[in-house]
């Protein structure tokens, strides 16, 4: 069988939610909806990428759901690394 879909459709269209995803955040950080998005990241990512990844695969578009996949643990890894350097920061 051969794999279809491209690679960076997937890590382009999950790297443009995540940017809408913090864009959003941005501007609901006033509501109080903004921090948990904000903060939580990570779960939110979840919440969109895991069916996006499955939605990919089921129609046959392994390179796409590849990217979609790529796009989420780059964003993993930096957030992780943030609250690293956030969380070890000297408290004065």
């Amino acid at each position: 069988m051969s794999e279809k879909g491209s690679f960076w459709r997937g890590f382009l269209v999950a790297a443009a939610v995540t940017v809408g995803a913090v864009i959003f955040g941005a501007i609901t950080l006033m509501a109080g909806i903004g921090i948990v998005i904000l903060l939580g990241i990570g779960v939110v990512q979840l919440a969109w990428a895991l069916p996006m990844y499955f939605s990919y695969r089921r129609r046959g578009e392994t390179q796409t759901a590849n990217g979609v996949l790529l796009a989420a643990g780059i964003t993993f890894l930096l957030n992780a690394s943030c609250w690293g350097i956030v969380g070890n920061a000297p408290i004065r």
